[in-house]
C-alpha cells in the first residue's frame, strides 16, 4: 500500500490540495481560485469545470513540488462547501452552473416545503427547510428550468462531482445527504417519504456513502488529466465543516468547535440523534456521531468586505486597528447577517446592520465592531444549544479568523470560554486526510489517526469584560428582534423596483 494521502478541499473561493505523509504531516500544498457569478440579487453560481480545473492544477503543482511517486499515494479524499446542487446529463456533463450555498433563489420552494409538510420533514430529517439546501434548489430547477430537470441523470454536490470526475461513479457522502432535506437522519440514507412528498424522481439521486467509504478507483482518463496513478482509491469525503471538525480532533460526545472562515460555523458533537430543527443537524465523519451546528453565514467574509471597502490590503493592519480601538472606546453593534441567515435564525431576508455610529466613529472602531458582531452571533448559537441541554466548556477554534490573536481573544471574551487553537490550523484538509487514511486502511481507526493533532495556543476570557459583553449581547439580540420586520419589507421593495 502507498504511504501518502492526497486531500482536496473545495471551498467557496478556491480549492486547496494538500499532500500528507503516513504521519499526516504536510509535504506540499497548492491553492487555485475561481470566480462566483451573481446573475441576480440572491443568486450565486459557479462553473463546475472550474472546480475540476482547480483540482488538476493543484494536484499537478503538489506532485511537482513534492517529488512523490503518484503510485505511492494510498488514497484521495475530497471535502467541499455545502449546500449546493449541480445537475448532470446522461453523459455526466453539467447542464448548468451549480447553485451554491449562498444562493437564495429557492425561497418559494423552501417555504412550500415548510408549509406543506414541515413537521414531517423535521421528524424525519431533524432539519428545517431552507432555500440554500439541496431539495429546494432541485424543485426550483424543476419549476423554472424544466428542460434541465428532465435532462438531468443525477444531481450532485460539488465534492460528489469531483469524485465522479475522478472515478466515473455518482455518489453523495452521508454528511451532505443529511443537509439535503431528503435524508432520514437516523439511517443516513435517502427517505423515500420525503422524496415522494417533494415530487423528485428517486432515480435522479446518487447512492449515499459513509464518508470513509471508497467510491471507486481513479479512472484512466482522470489519471492522464491529473498525473495520478490509475486505480488510486477515492473516498466519498464530506462537507468541509465535517472535515474541519474532525481535523480539530473532535470525535467524542459534547466536544464543541468554531470553524471561523468565510462562514463562521459553531457547533458540537453528539452521540444521540439531534432533534432541534433550529440548528443544522447531520452525520459526523466518525460513525455513530452527529454534529449540531449553527453560525454566521457571512462571518469572516464580512470583515473581508469591510477591509476591501476601506481599501486596506493587509490583515495585520486590520488586527492592529482593532486592538487600538479598545473594547469600550465606542459602543457599537453589528448584526453580521449580510446574506440571509440559516441556523439558528432561519431568516432569508436578513442583511447586515451597523448601529450606534456618531460623527467621531473611526474605522478602527468599526473594524472591532464587526469582529465583535460575528462573535456575538456565535454566542447566540451556543446560548441556544445550552438552553436545550448542551454542556459546552472549552471550544476548539480554527479558520482564517483564528489567525488573528486579537479576534480570537474577542471570541474568548464574548463567549466567556477558553478557546483552544490546534497545532495544525488547516484542519479541513487534515480531516479529509484522516477520513481517507482510515478509509483505505492506513490507520486502524480515528483515535489512532488523531494522535497527530497538537495544541498551538489557548485564549482565556478576561473576566473584567464579562458584565460589559453580557449587556452588549442583550442589546445585540434586542436589536435583531427590533429590525427583523424591516428585512422582509426591504426585500419586497427590492423585488418591486429591481429590474
Amino acid at each position: 500500500m502507498g504511504k501518502y494521502i492526497l486531500s482536496v478541499d473545495l471551498g467557496t473561493t478556491s480549492t486547496k490540495t494538500v499532500l500528507f505523509d503516513d504521519k499526516l504531516k504536510v509535504l506540499a500544498s497548492a491553492r487555485h481560485e475561481y470566480p462566483t457569478s451573481y446573475p441576480r440579487p440572491g443568486w450565486a453560481e459557479q462553473d463546475a469545470e472550474s472546480w475540476w480545473d482547480a483540482l488538476v492544477a493543484t494536484v499537478g503543482e503538489v506532485l511537482r513540488g513534492s517529488g512523490v511517486n503518484p503510485g505511492d499515494i494510498a488514497g484521495i479524499g475530497v471535502d467541499s462547501m455545502s449546500s449546493m446542487a449541480l445537475p448532470l446529463d446522461g453523459e455526466g456533463k453539467p447542464l448548468r452552473k451549480g447553485l451554491l450555498w449562498l444562493d437564495r433563489r429557492a425561497r418559494e420552494e423552501s417555504d412550500w416545503i415548510q408549509d406543506t409538510f414541515g413537521e414531517e420533514l423535521v421528524s424525519i430529517s431533524s432539519n428545517h427547510s431552507d432555500p440554500s439546501n439541496f431539495a429546494p434548489k432541485i424543485l426550483w430547477m424543476r419549476k423554472n428550468e424544466p428542460e434541465v430537470y428532465e435532462k438531468a441523470r443525477t444531481f450532485l454536490h460539488c465534492n460528489g462531482y469531483l469524485v465522479y470526475r475522478l472515478t466515473g461513479k455518482y455518489s453523495m457522502d452521508i454528511s451532505e445527504a443529511g443537509m439535503s432535506q431528503l435524508c432520514d437522519i437516523r439511517t443516513g440514507q435517502w427517505s423515500d417519504r420525503l422524496i415522494g412528498l417533494c415530487g423528485i424522481d428517486r432515480e435522479k439521486l446518487p447512492p449515499v456513502y459513509a464518508s470513509t467509504d471508497v467510491v471507486g478507483g481513479l479512472t484512466g482518463e482522470a489519471a492522464r488529466a491529473t498525473g495520478l496513478a490509475e486505480g488510486t482509491p477515492v473516498i466519498a469525503g464530506a462537507m468541509d465543516n465535517v472535515s474541519a471538525t474532525l481535523g480539530l480532533g473532535l470525535r467524542r460526545d459534547g466536544q464543541a468547535y468554531i470553524s471561523a472562515g468565510t462562514a463562521t460555523n459553531a457547533g458540537a458533537c453528539t452521540a444521540s440523534v439531534p432533534t432541534d430543527p433550529s440548528m443544522l443537524n447531520y452525520h459526523h465523519g466518525v460513525p455513530g456521531l452527529y454534529l449540531v451546528n449553527g453560525g454566521v453565514d457571512y462571518g469572516g467574509a464580512g470583515l473581508r468586505w469591510f477591509k476591501s471597502l476601506i481599501e486596506e490590503e493587509r490583515f495585520d493592519v486590520i488586527d492592529r486597528l482593532a486592538e487600538e480601538a479598545g473594547y469600550r472606546d465606542d459602543v457599537l453593534l453589528y448584526l453580521p447577517y449580510m446574506v440571509g441567515q440559516r441556523a439558528p435564525l432561519w431568516d432569508p431576508h436578513s442583511r447586515a446592520v451597523a448601529f450606534g455610529m456618531n460623527p467621531d466613529t473611526s474605522r478602527k472602531a468599526m473594524i472591532r465592531m464587526i469582529m465583535e458582531g460575528i462573535a456575538l452571533g456565535v454566542r447566540n448559537v451556543f446560548r441556544l444549544m445550552e438552553e436545550k441541554g448542551a454542556e459546552i466548556d472549552d471550544i476548539v477554534m480554527t479558520g482564517g479568523c483564528a489567525n488573528s490573536p486579537v479576534w480570537t481573544q474577542i471570541f474568548s471574551d464574548i463567549l466567556g470560554k477558553n478557546i483552544i487553537l490546534p497545532g495544525e490550523m488547516d484542519v479541513a484538509p487534515l480531516g479529509t486526510a484522516i477520513m481517507t487514511a482510515v478509509g483505505v486502511g492506513l490507520f486502524a481507526d480515528f483515535n489512532e489517526a488523531l494522535k497527530v493533532q497538537t495544541v498551538r495556543a489557548e485564549h482565556e476570557p478576561d473576566r473584567e469584560k464579562e458584565a460589559y459583553y453580557g449587556d452588549l449581547f442583550k442589546a445585540f439580540t434586542d436589536l435583531y428582534k427590533a429590525v427583523g420586520p424591516i428585512y422582509e419589507q426591504l426585500d419586497r421593495i427590492r423585488e418591486t423596483y429591481t429590474i
